[in-house]
């Protein structure tokens, strides 16, 4: 791929986060000022919830899937891939939702709990969406058509229905209904365009079976970026929460970043071989860990003013918070870059797995007791170390999986790293 033809790539993937970035900004500010301390902790709990419901909803299919999707052979085989994933989600989301709609009522504080319901349902529901399929297909234009644009623009409405006296509530409703519309009208676009077969009932067994490390990887992930939040709100209610909310929501918002960049580099690393593809890898990975350097100096320096300009100076970080959460970014993005471009594409998603599942164990653990220890920033503390754990757990297996690359003639697997 020519150079022009990645940057064009680069600025479509890049701008489409931004403006899904910029969406919730539009609107979360005024939900913080008018549910006050405790509303706003509890939506973000609630957001949380649905975060970790999505992961599983997904069953590691907006990880692995648009890898899947761009090296199809032909169309028939890109239908089959999306209602084979189209199957599987909405099965699993039969039996979370309930679950996390009843999980977020109990986490929340008194007179929140539609309000947290809701907001985790709104981030449930994502995991439903078709925006990995267009990424495999390399079509940022029909994620800012159906997504993007369309969430851009109803949250714009509900921020001015919120200011003129409307409920709280509407933000997350209006959100639910974006994802539901957009992603049926896509998935009608791609039932027409990509003709396919349909799984039959006596495959659904074997397609839980092939999703289960990248799914199992993807549940641990979740589990312990889902926790800390509910745990502050829980242990340290009130003013303390809604801080550490407001930094957890940074974080997140700010992840969008790395897997967009990821998204951008996949196929660009992907096609050449040999020691031409081990150098792309390289330079992703040296990308992802600058921009986790950066976007850790700015959480930990500007943290704090953003928050509270943003969601109002009872909800503002602290610094004590944010530098933690900060280094857990660094980590993140580069971790990014390790499992999408270099160990799934090499068959090792069961390390990738052993790792985010031996950080959990260990991480959570960790969060429960730092968080009684120290509060909030006890909860930061233990985040950032199962990022930690959970990476350096990978550099070995990296480190042989590019040599592996290196020596690998075209037409040779690199499944064999």
């Amino acid at each position: 791929m020519s150079a022009s033809p990645l940057v064009k790539r680069m600025l479509g993937f890049t701008m489409l986060p931004a403006i899904a970035a910029v969406s919730p900004l539009l609107v979360l500010p005024i939900v913080s000022r008018t549910a006050g301390p405790e509303g706003w902790a509890s939506a973000i709990a609630g957001e949380s919830v649905g975060t970790f419901a999505a992961i599983a909803i997904a069953y590691g299919w907006t990880t692995i899937g648009p890898a899947l999707v761009a090296i199809a052979p032909n169309d028939p085989a890109r239908g089959r891939l999306y209602r084979d994933a189209l199957v599987v989600r909405v099965l699993i989301a039969t039996v979370a939702l309930p679950l996390m709609v009843l999980v977020c009522m109990l986490i929340a504080s008194p007179g929140f709990e539609a309000l947290a319901a809701l907001m985790g349902v709104q981030g449930a529901l994502i995991a439903l969406s078709f925006t990995w399929f267009a990424v495999g297909l390399g079509d940022p234009s029909a994620i800012a058509f159906y997504d993007a644009i369309p969430r851009l623009l109803v949250a714009a409405g509900a921020a001015f229905a919120i200011t003129a006296g409307g409920f709280v509530e509407l933000y997350p409703t209006v959100g639910i209904v974006v994802t539901l519309c957009g992603t049926g009208l896509y998935t009608i676009r791609v039932l027409r365009r990509f003709p396919g077969a349909w799984p039959r009932l006596s495959d659904i067994p074997s397609l839980f079976r092939r999703g289960a490390p990248v799914a199992l990887n993807d549940a641990a992930l979740g589990a312990y970026s889902a926790v800390p939040t509910p745990l502050v709100n829980v242990t340290s209610p009130g003013i303390a929460a809604a801080g550490f909310a407001s930094a957890d929501k940074m974080l997140k918002l700010g992840q969008f970043l790395p897997l967009t960049l990821a998204n951008a580099l996949q196929s660009w690393t992907a096609e050449v071989t040999g020691i031409a593809r081990a150098h792309r890898i390289r330079i992703a990975l040296s990308a992802h860990a600058a921009f986790g350097v950066a976007g850790w100096v700015v959480l930990a320096t500007a943290g704090p003013w953003a928050s509270e300009v943003l969601f109002g100076a009872e909800a503002a970080a602290t610094f004590a918070v944010v530098i933690p959460l900060g280094f857990a970014f660094a980590l993140y993005s580069l971790r990014t870059s390790m499992t999408r471009h270099l160990l799934f594409p090499t068959g090792a998603a069961r390390t990738v797995m052993a790792a985010t599942l031996i950080g959990t164990v260990v991480g959570v653990p960790a969060m429960l007791l730092f968080a009684a220890w120290f509060g909030p920033v006890g909860a930061a503390f233990g985040y950032a170390m199962t990022e930690l754990i959970a990476t350096v757990l990978l550099f070995r297996r990296c480190k042989r999986a590019l040599k592996t690359i290196a020596h690998l003639r075209e037409g040779d697997s690199a499944a064999a790293a």
